[in-house]
Parts: structure tokens; C-alpha cells; sequence
């Protein structure tokens, strides 16, 4: 299922226009984003959780060259999902 089916099938259930839906489902992603880089947390409870984590710098090496280089540290997205919606599968 892709973001244009998820639009037409909240459309009708709801009975709200495409446009407005998709404007919100948008409008839901840049706030998820805003928060996200904030370092703050998003929960939907029985749904979903949306967070950051830390993650340290790492050393790779080129198996061609031998050079090897530092990834540095950065933030991750992560999203866990509540036991109770796992459960429900």
C-alpha cells in the first residue's frame, strides 16, 4: 500500500476530500520531522513510538585500498511498535 492508496481509503472513511487528507497526512510528516530533530519523543499509544537514538562515530575500512575512514557520530530515526498493536496482528 502506498501513500495515494492510504489517501483514497482515509478519504472515503472519513468523507473528507483527497486533497485535505493528503495536506494532513503531509502536514503529520513535518511534524513528525520538527520533533524528531528537537530530540523529542512521539508516541501514539497502543500504536507506534517515533524517536531518536545516538549513534557513536564508527571506522570502515575500503577492502580495495586498505584506507580506512571515520563515519561520523550522528542521530538515527527509530520507531518501535506497541505490544498491543503487534498482538493484534
Amino acid at each position: 500500500m502506498n501513500k495515494k492508496n492510504v489517501v483514497k481509503i482515509l478519504s472515503k472513511e472519513v468523507n473528507i476530500p483527497k486533497n485535505r487528507v493528503e495536506r494532513l497526512l503531509d502536514s503529520l510528516q513535518i511534524l513528525i520531522l520538527d520533533a524528531l530533530r528537537k530530540g523529542e519523543v512521539i508516541n501514539f499509544t497502543g500504536f507506534i513510538k517515533f524517536y531518536t537514538r545516538q549513534r557513536n562515530e564508527r571506522v570502515f575500512v575500503n577492502f580495495q585500498t586498505g584506507e580506512s575512514f571515520v563515519a561520523p557520530a550522528k542521530l538515527v530515526p527509530c520507531v518501535k511498535f506497541s505490544s498491543k498493536f503487534i498482538e493484534s496482528l
